[in-house]
């Protein structure tokens, strides 16, 4: 299964920050909700997921409405459909397993709410994407932090590859870390409740914090939080060398397991992260960034031509790498990891409890998985 780009972070960030509003009385004045759309489609296996809710329309307390009932099916240059499917009612809607796209093929989306409201993408073609060639890593500090600081020291992540003599194709880099959890919960003034699955809180607070071991294997996973697109409208045909893609924390000497994406993106996405990418670089931070930079490039409303729509429809196709960085070379004296530390302590059942339990399960999530990922070493 093929997991997209998380936008839903840096939509998140965005979101909160163009719902800020007036008070009124020390009341919050409500701002517009929007219609967002999470979808990708690439060549690797599925199932592909569309996201599908509204904006929350408050700065604190919002809540992401799901969009639920709606009729989703993305269709060929052919013809041929495929229906998407909602198992959870959550607005997360699925394709089947066996469905994947081909380079060269056109996609588009197509979505019918349950109230009658209609939205099309424009026709998105797939392009190749071209080999990895070299992945290297350095270690380099970032001297205007200070000792001590998580962002100082990091391992720094370049690219090879040669790009196609075809004019317009752009790129864009992504990975994925998976770490081996031991801890499965950890409740800050409150218990574990086995029965809900998930931390409960005494009437009188109290002033610990407990973790819970896992039951069993299980694994954290992190994601590239930045966004990095690349055009070849300058570079077009020529050996791309020394791309910096990635910049991976130095918390620790362990070995950082690494899933490495080399996409090729259409031209409709990489304007819309680059205008994110701009807007951040000029603005220093995506609370910033401007409201007509964060609505879609590629889906529009049939109904309501006047209707803004945020998030993207993302076609693209992927080479992809699973490799581990060794951070215990390469660092200048004096440099040490940053540790990102938990504190708490971790429960045990007394001696002689009946009914006690102490582990809690590793429930699959965009952030966690009981599965062991690909080329794990153990």
């Amino acid at each position: 299964m093929k997991t997209q780009f998380p936008i839903y972070f840096i939509l998140l960030i965005i979101l909160i920050a163009s719902c800020i509003t007036p008070i009124s009385d020390f009341e919050q004045v409500n701002t517009k909700s929007y219609f967002t759309i999470e979808a990708s489609l690439t060549d690797q296996a599925g199932p592909h997921t569309v996201h599908l809710y509204m904006s929350s329309n408050q700065i604190s307390g919002g809540y992401f409405q799901p969009v639920i009932n709606a009729n989703v099916t993305i269709t060929d240059e052919k013809g041929t459909v495929e229906t998407l499917s909602d198992p959870t009612q959550k607005g997360y809607y699925v394709t089947s397993s066996t469905f994947k796209g081909k380079v060269g093929s056109t996609y588009t989306l197509n979505i019918v709410t349950s109230d009658g409201r209609k939205y099309v993408s424009q026709p998105e073609t797939m392009r190749a994407a071209p080999e990895i060639e070299n992945l290297i890593t350095k270690f380099e500090v970032e001297d205007i932090y200070a000792k001590g600081d998580p962002r100082r020291g990091g391992f720094n992540v370049y690219v090879d590859f040669q790009d196609f003599q075809t004019l317009g194709d752009n790129y864009q880099w992504y990975w994925r870390h998976y770490q081996k959890a031991y801890i499965c919960e950890v409740c800050s003034n409150g218990y574990y409740d086995f029965r809900s699955n998930s931390c409960t809180f005494p009437r009188v607070p109290t002033d610990i914090t407990l973790k819970y071991k896992c039951d069993g294997d299980c694994w954290d996973i992190t994601y590239a939080t930045s966004l990095n697109v690349f055009s070849d409208a300058l570079l077009n045909g020529k050996r791309i060398t020394g791309r910096r893609v990635a910049r991976i924390p130095f918390d620790d000497i362990t070995p950082y397991y690494l899933q490495f994406e080399q996409r090729s993106i259409t031209q409709n996405s990489y304007n819309y992260y680059q205008s994110l990418v701009a807007q951040t670089q000029n603005n220093g931070t995506l609370f910033d960034v401007p409201a007509e930079t964060k609505f879609s490039f590629n889906v529009k409303s049939t109904t309501n031509s006047s209707e803004k729509i945020l998030g993207i429809f993302d076609v693209y196709a992927v080479k992809s790498k699973v490799f581990y960085i060794d951070r215990s070379v390469g660092i200048p004296a004096g440099e040490t990891p940053t540790p990102n530390i938990v504190y708490g302590d971790v429960f045990s059942c007394p001696v002689g409890a009946v009914g006690c339990k102490e582990y809690v399960q590793c429930f699959q999530s965009s952030n966690r998985t009981p599965f062991k990922p690909v080329g794990w070493r153990d």
